[in-house]
């Protein structure tokens, strides 16, 4: 939860700055970009929260100025350290190895930015200890972004990678794309 409110503190400062309005040709087409993910993975029964980073590529194409689809392929950045079934004397260390997406992106944009929805399918496979691990599953998340310059966003989103039974896995992204 740390790394999570950190993130969202730096978040707002830069979104601040960034928000002037340089409207870009963001209405259709062919879209690319990279970003970071604060990522936070929990299991009601297995370990207590690990706190993770990653980075992820994605490309897109915008439909129109409403409907558009995106694949995402991310990679862990290191590992945290866990605890094992609730007790504080077993220790693991966990990572992500890396992820993919694919998401149905809706949006509504105005001549500053856009507010966007992902709904799609994401496959994450993870280290625990040393075991490699997967899980799969409905994906969703939430974002806005602001023009910073022509055909350049830069987006911040919630996203919640995985739901699993009691695995869940939930991001906080910043992330820069350009529209081609």
């Amino acid at each position: 939860m740390k790394l999570t409110r950190t993130l969202l503190a730096l978040a707002l400062p830069a979104t601040l700055l960034a928000s002037n309005a340089s409207l870009a040709d963001n209405e259709r087409g062919f879209f690319a970009g990279v970003g970071a993910s604060a990522v936070n993975a929990d299991d009601e029964k297995s370990y207590d929260g690990a706190d993770l980073w990653t980075a992820e590529l994605f490309a897109g194409y915008k439909y129109n100025s409403l409907l558009g689809a995106e694949v995402r392929y991310g990679t862990g950045l290191g590992a945290d350290t866990v605890y094992l079934d609730g007790d504080d004397t077993i220790e693991a260390d966990m990572d992500i190895n890396h992820y993919q997406a694919i998401y149905y992106r809706a949006e509504a944009t105005n001549q500053h930015g856009r507010f966007y929805a992902l709904l799609g399918y994401s496959d994450l496979d993870y280290r625990l200890e040393d075991t490699g691990l997967s899980t799969d599953g409905f994906s969703w998340g939430l974002g806005f972004g602001w023009y910073i310059a022509p055909k350049w966003n830069l987006n911040f989103e919630y996203k919640n990678l995985a739901d699993v039974d009691n695995q869940d896995f939930t991001a906080i992204s910043a992330n820069l794309d350009y529209r081609f």
